[in-house]
C-alpha cells in the first residue's frame, strides 16, 4: 500500500504544474451558440447559433458554409397541429443537431422545423417548412439515398418519402387521425414508437400502436392494422410480420403474433402471451421465440411448435446461439440445449447467487463456457457441463466488474473490488488476484483496456493503469468541479455501470430494445444486408480522420441530460476536473498507455457542449457566442 500511496503522490504532484491553456482559435458570432456536431464522413463541425447555421472546416478551421435560417429554412410560425401531437416526443427528445450515420448529412431543428443539411456544401436538402405538415419522425434509408418523415397535418398522420438525390417527394401518405395531446398523456410509452421497419418493396409504419403497410414504391395504403402493436419485424420472406404488444400501464404483459404481411391479419390463432420476450430468430419458415416462462421454434404459418416441448426455465433471460447449439439463462442458472431443443446438460448451472445479478460475460473460449456475473466467475466444459473450478471465484456484487480478452495470452483480466484476476481457460482452478489496487472511487469506474504492459482502469475523476505482475504504474486522480450536491460524477458512474451490464436484470430485459436475428437456413449462418456505399472519396476521407483513434465514447448520453462531461476512447480519457492549483474548470486529456496528461484546456461552464475530432484530436468548445478551438498540443 505505501508504493500505491508513492505513485499517487508523484503523480498529483506533477500534474499540478501541467499549465492550462486557453483556446488556439476564437470564433465570435453574434448570439449565444445552442449546439454543435460533427459529421464523421465529411468531417465538417455544425454550429447552430440564433437564426444562422455554420460548417466549420476540420482542416483550416474556417467557416466553409453558412446560412440564415430564417431566409432558407423559413421564420417561427405558430404551430396550429401541436394540438394534435405530444409535444414531449415532437421536442423534448430530439437535438437540434443531429448527424446521420454513415451519411453526409446532419439533420438539425430550426425555428421548429426539421431540416436535413449537406454537410460537403451546406445545402438544405429537406425542408419541412415547405410542406404543411409538422414533421414528429424522420428516418434515413441508407440503400437508396432516401428520407422517410412522418408528421401531423390538418389532424391527420402522414407518412412522406423524399428523393435526397433529386429533391423531389417520391409521395405523401395519410395513414390515419392523429392523437391528441391529452390522449397521448395516457398512452403507455412503448406503444408511441415511430420507427418504421422496411422491406423490399413495403415500409410498416407504426404510430402509437397503429400499424400501417405502405407500398414502398408509390406510396399505396395497402392496410391499416386493427390492433396496437409496440414492435415490427418484417421476415425473410417477405410474406408475414411478426409483431408484439405491450399490454398495461406497467407493460405487464407482452403478446408476441404473427400477420399476413398482405393483409395485416394475424394468421396464429393464438399470440403467445408472455412477461417479457427475450430473443427472436427468423429461420424463414420458422422463428425462434424465446420469453420469461422458455423457447421454442415456431412454424410462421401456424404457429405450432416444433419441439416437442419448450427449452424450460422460468425467468430467461438471455439467450445465445454457439455452433448449432443455444447457450442460455433462466433465472440463475444455465443451459445448454441443442437445435432440436434436446438438453446438452444433465442439469442447470447455477452461475450467481440470485436471479437479479447481472451477466458480464456469458460465452465459449476454445471448449469451455465462461460466465461473469455480479456474483460468481468460472469455467464450465461445454461437453459435460462439468464446472472446472472446485468452486466458484466470488466477485463483491456492489462494485464495478470489468473484462477484457487478453488475446496474445488467450486469457482474460477481470477486474472486481480492487482486485485484478486472470482467467485461462487451460487453468485447474481459480485464479487468485494477482493485483490488489486502491482505488479512490471505485464505484466509478466505466472502462477497462488492454495495452502491452496491462491493463488501464479508468472513470470521471481517475486513470490508473496496472501492469500483468500487479504494479501499479501510474494513479491520476481528480477532483470534479461543482457543489457535492450536483456534483455529476455519480450519475457518470451508473452511465458507465448500465453499458458494462451491472445494471439490475430488470432494467436489462425491460429497458432494452427487441431485436430479431435473422439466420439462413440453408447454412444456419447469420446474414446481414449490405447497405450502398456513398462516395467512395468521402468514405475514405472519414477513414483517414478516424485513423489511430476509436470512436470517442460519452458516457453521459445515456441520460436525457443534455450535457457532456467524460469521454474516453480506447487511447485517451478526456476527464471534466477541478483544478487544484486555481480551481478551475478544465477538460485534462490523459494518454491511458503511460497516465501522461498531454492537455489541460480551460472550461468555463459546469455543463460543457464539446466535441472532439478523432481524426485530428481537436477540441471544439462552445461558450456562450464562442466557439473556442483547441488544436491537438502533443
Amino acid at each position: 500500500m505505501k508504493k500505491i500511496t508513492m505513485v499517487l503522490f508523484l503523480t498529483l504532484v506533477s500534474f499540478s504544474g501541467f499549465a492550462q491553456r486557453v483556446a488556439d482559435q476564437v470564433i465570435k458570432m453574434n448570439s449565444k451558440i445552442e449546439d454543435l456536431t460533427q459529421n464523421a464522413i465529411t468531417g465538417i463541425i455544425v454550429v447552430k447559433e440564433g437564426n444562422v447555421v455554420r460548417g466549420i472546416s476540420p482542416e483550416t478551421k474556417a467557416e466553409v458554409w453558412s446560412f440564415d435560417a430564417d431566409k432558407v429554412v423559413g421564420n417561427v410560425s405558430a404551430l396550429e397541429t401541436l394540438s394534435n401531437v405530444d409535444t414531449d416526443n415532437l421536442f423534448a427528445s430530439k437535438r437540434i443537431l443531429k448527424p446521420i450515420d454513415g451519411t453526409v448529412y446532419v439533420e438539425a431543428l430550426v425555428n421548429f422545423k426539421t431540416i436535413l443539411i449537406n454537410t460537403e456544401d451546406g445545402k438544405v436538402v429537406y425542408n419541412s417548412a415547405n410542406y404543411k405538415y409538422t414533421v414528429f419522425n424522420s428516418q434515413f434509408l441508407y440503400k437508396d439515398n432516401e428520407y422517410l418523415v412522418k408528421g401531423v397535418e390538418n389532424g391527420k398522420v402522414i407518412a412522406s418519402l423524399i428523393d435526397l438525390n433529386t429533391g423531389d417527394v417520391k409521395w405523401k401518405t395519410e395513414q390515419g387521425e392523429a392523437k391528441s395531446m391529452l390522449s397521448s398523456m395516457f398512452t403507455f410509452k412503448a406503444n408511441t414508437s415511430n420507427e418504421a421497419q422496411v422491406s423490399s418493396n413495403m415500409i410498416y409504419s407504426l404510430y402509437y400502436g397503429k400499424l400501417s403497410a405502405i407500398d414502398r414504391t408509390n406510396g399505396n395504403l395497402k392496410w391499416v392494422g386493427d390492433l396496437e402493436y409496440t414492435k415490427v419485424f418484417p421476415t425473410q420472406n417477405n410474406t408475414n410480420l411478426v409483431v408484439i404488444n405491450s399490454k398495461g400501464l406497467l407493460s405487464a404483459k407482452q403478446y408476441l403474433n404473427v400477420l399476413d404481411a398482405q393483409t395485416g391479419k394475424p394468421i396464429w390463432e393464438d399470440a403467445i402471451k408472455t412477461k417479457y420476450i427475450v430473443y427472436l430468430e427468423d429461420w424463414g419458415t420458422k422463428i425462434l421465440v424465446a420469453h420469461n416462462s422458455g423457447f421454442n421454434f415456431f412454424n410462421l404459418n401456424d404457429g405450432s411448435k416444433v419441439w416437442k416441448k419448450d427449452a424450460r426455465g422460468e425467468g430467461l433471460k438471455k439467450v445465445i446461439p454457439i455452433d448449432g447449439d443455444y447457450l442460455y439463462v433462466a433465472e440463475n442458472e444455465m443451459m445448454l440445449i441443442d437445435k432440436d431443443g434436446q438438453k446438452k446438460w444433465k442439469s442447470f448451472i447455477e452461475i450467481s447467487d440470485n436471479k437479479e445479478d447481472a451477466i458480464n460475460y456469458l460465452g465459449k473460449v476454445d471448449d469451455k463456457v465462461l460466465y461473469l456475473t455480479a456474483t460468481y466467475g468460472n469455467l464450465v466444459d461445454y461437453k459435460s457441463g462439468k464446472k472446472l473450478w472446485r468452486g466458484n471465484l466470488k466477485f463483491n456484487e456492489s462494485r464495478p466488474l470489468l473484462n477484457v480478452f487478453d488475446e496474445e495470452n488467450n486469457q482474460f483480466l477481470v477486474y472486481n473490488d480492487e482486485k485484478l484476476f486472470k482467467f485461462d481457460s487451460k487453468g485447474s482452478d481459480k485464479p487468485d488476484a494477482f493485483a490488489k489496487v486502491n482505488v479512490k472511487k471505485e464505484k466509478e469506474l466505466n472502462s477497462i483496456e488492454l495495452f502491452s504492459w496491462g491493463v488501464a482502469l479508468s472513470g470521471p475523476t481517475e486513470v490508473m493503469g496496472v501492469s500483468k505482475d500487479g504494479k501499479v504504474l501510474y494513479q491520476n486522480i481528480y477532483t470534479q468541479p461543482g457543489d457535492g450536491g450536483r456534483a455529476w460524477g455519480s450519475a457518470l458512474a451508473t452511465a458507465g455501470s448500465i453499458g458494462l451490464g451491472v445494471a439490475s436484470f430488470g432494467n436489462a430485459v425491460m429497458g432494452s430494445e427487441w431485436t430479431m436475428t435473422t439466420i439462413d437456413p440453408a447454412t444456419g449462418k447469420e446474414t446481414t444486408s449490405v447497405v450502398k456505399e456513398k462516395d467512395e472519396a468521402l468514405l475514405k476521407k472519414s477513414a483517414n480522420q478516424a485513423a489511430g483513434a476509436a470512436f470517442l465514447g460519452d458516457v453521459s448520453k445515456r441520460f436525457g441530460q443534455r450535457y457532456q462531461a467524460m469521454k474516453q476512447n480506447r487511447d485517451y480519457s478526456y476527464i471534466f476536473a477541478k483544478d487544484e492549483a486555481t480551481s478551475k474548470k478544465v477538460l485534462v486529456k490523459v494518454k491511458k498507455e503511460d497516465g501522461k496528461e498531454l492537455d489541460k484546456i480551460i472550461f468555463e461552464n459546469i455543463r460543457p457542449i464539446y466535441e472532439i475530432d478523432p481524426g485530428t484530436q481537436s477540441i471544439y468548445y462552445i461558450f456562450e457566442n464562442e466557439l473556442r478551438i483547441f488544436n491537438k498540443k502533443i
